[in-house]
This record gives C-alpha cells, structure tokens and sequence, in this order.
C-alpha cells in the first residue's frame, strides 16, 4: 500500500517527466521548423494543415523515440533534489530499506511505461503514418530499388533493373517468371515474362506494359509472343514490388505480423525491420525501468559538488544506450544477427549495469 511519502515522489516524477518532455520536444521542434521552413512555404498548407498532418505525428514519433533520456533525466533530476534536501538520508534513518524507497520509483516510471506502451501500441503508428505522408510528398529521400529478385506470390519470380517506388508509376526491365509444380512435385519453368517498361498504379493489379516478350514453355516447345504494347492483369501491384522501409513504423503489430508473413515469402530483405520493429515495441518501453535503476543508483549518493558529473554520466549513458541500439540493429539487417537478440542486447547490458550499481549502491 502506498503511503503519503510514496505519492510525494511519484507527484515529484510524473511533474519533472512532464516538464523535461515538454522543454525538450519545444527546442526540437523550434530546430524542426528552422531545417524546413522552406518545405512548409512551398507546400502551401495552412498551418492548421502543417499540425494536424505533421507537427503532432513529429511530436508523437520524436517523443516516443527519447522516452529514454527523458526517464533517465527526471529520475536523476529528482533523486538530486530529494539528496540535496537531506529527504533521501531522513527516510532511509527513519528505518525504511533502501528497497522500500524504490517502490515509489517504479511505480512513477511503471506508469510511464504504461504511458509508452500505450503510445508504442496505439498511437504511434497513426502518427507515423501522417508524418511520413508529408515526408513522402513533401521531402527528397532516397526511394529507388535497383537489382532487385524475389518471389512476389508464390510460384512468381520477379526481376527489375530500377523502380521508383516514391512516384510508384513505372518499373524498368522487368522480368516475371512463372513456375508450376510438376506430377512429382517438382518445380519447372511455365512461362517468362519481359517488358521493357511496366506502368500501374498502387491501388489496382492493372499493366500497361512496353516491348513486352513472352514466352511459354510447351512439351512440344517453346512459343514465343512479342508485343509493342500489352494491357493485362499481374498477380501482384507496383506496392508489391518494394517500399520505404520506415513504412513498418506505420503499422500496427497485427499488420506487421502479416506483413512479415508475406514477405517471407518473397524472401524481402525487409523482414529483419519488420521483426526488429515487432520486438522493439515492447522491448523500448521496458528498458524504462532499467533505466530508472540506473538514474536512482547513480544519484542517489553524491557529493553536491559531483551534481552536474552525475547529469552528464546519465546522459552518456543513455547515449551509449542508442549506440549500442543502433549498433545491434544495423548487425541484425545486414549481416544476420537474430532480431530478436538484436532488440534485447541493449537492455540486458544496461541491466547489467544497473545491477552492477546497484549492489555498489551504499544502503
């Protein structure tokens, strides 16, 4: 059961998480706004239009992304004050366990967590969603694919030289290959596709295709067909064929999970970002808690001439936690690191750390 001191620190963390959320997320956005002013002009929107489709899906999207620093900061910031009020060392001489006194803690940062959990679920891919709508339209960012092989349905073997999936209109050199399962079931060559260039739209199945060649393989042998122009139906849409991969961040974790599905039968290079956002949706908001830890153990006894030492070591720690974040992540989508280990990595050294610290913590 909670008693009075209790709530006094929980009140003292959900007020200084408050107002470090908000002053951080106002000098981001004042950064934001300077780095695109020109965008905003020249998409002529009103600026009911700039907030409702992009300020608050930024403000969602970056606030999320620092819950971290900003849990680390308040706990830091809190357990100084009460430190330097002399308040920590009169509870703890009152006869109550330095255990004890992390209660209120972790309930003020397990309601956080609560908080981001909510955001990570629920909120967080609709905003997404309307940010990157602007970003798309609004901003230049890489967006062609180039070499790319995979199996769009199964059976169908897609090939392509370049396709803007940006503009998502045209594909170039594209090749589909058509494979069917054999009285032994064993899989051969049906028929093969070629167009030159492949145009459609991200809505329909509908080709409109250019210097197209088919060709089927017969018993009795090959036919071939040439066409300058070929209007006809695929079993897959330009959206198939590739995406930006931040597109996961938009999704909810039902969707991902189809999403992963499905490309894993393409055999899609973005599966590992798929999974990594899966994980990473309840792995970010439980690393709160270790970071907690970390904050009370590192503030809770230093001299006041160490205070500002004590700040920056927080800070340095949560930067070494996006590190390490960003580190993992990359090893896992580029050279085959279990995703899973990927998103957890971070953690489990921060809370080994923190356990470290802890038992160094003087009771």
């Amino acid at each position: 059961m909670l008693k009075t001191i209790d709530w006094y620190i929980i009140k003292k963390i959900l007020k200084t998480f408050v107002f470090s959320l908000v002053g951080m997320l106002a000098i981001i956005l004042v950064f934001d706004l300077s780095e695109k002013i020109v965008l905003f002009i020249d998409s002529n929107m009103t600026l009911w239009e700039l907030i409702t489709e992009y300020f608050i899906g930024f403000i969602v999207h970056i606030g999320n992304m620092f819950f971290p620093l900003f849990v680390l900061i308040t706990v830091v910031l809190v357990t100084l004050k009460l430190n330097q009020r002399s308040e920590i060392t009169a509870i703890l001489s009152s006869g109550i366990s330095f255990n004890r006194l992390l209660r209120p803690f972790f309930v003020g940062i397990g309601i956080i967590v609560a908080f981001s959990f909510l955001i990570n679920f629920f909120f967080l891919p609709k905003a997404n969603k309307s940010r990157m709508a602007f970003e798309n339209k609004h901003t230049p960012y890489a967006s062609v694919l180039a070499g790319v092989h995979f199996e769009v349905v199964p059976g169908t073997i897609v090939s392509y030289k370049n396709y803007n999936f940006r503009e998502m209109r045209s594909v170039s050199e594209m090749w589909v290959d058509n494979f069917k399962k054999d009285e032994n079931g064993k899989f051969y060559l049906a028929s093969s596709l070629y167009a030159n260039y492949a145009y459609g739209d991200s809505i329909s199945q509908n080709f409109s295709l250019k210097n197209v060649t088919e060709r089927y393989i017969l018993p009795t042998g090959d036919s071939v067909l040439k066409y300058s122009t070929l209007d006809t139906t695929l079993p897959f849409g330009l959206k198939d064929l590739g995406q930006r991969n931040e597109v996961v961040s938009t999704m909810y974790v039902n969707e991902l999970i189809a999403y992963r599905n499905k490309e894993k039968q393409k055999g899609s290079a973005i599966v590992p970002f798929i999974e990594i956002e899966i994980f990473a949706r309840s792995a970010n908001p439980l690393s709160l808690f270790i970071l907690g830890l970390l904050g009370i153990c590192m503030s809770i006894s230093p001299a006041r001439s160490k205070v500002g030492v004590t700040i920056l070591l927080g800070i340095l720690s949560v930067a070494l936690y996006f590190v390490f974040n960003r580190f993992s992540t990359v090893y896992a989508t580029n050279a085959g690191l279990n995703t899973f280990l990927a998103v957890w990595i971070p953690n489990f050294i921060l809370l080994a750390f923190g356990i470290f610290l802890y038992i160094r913590t003087p009771k």
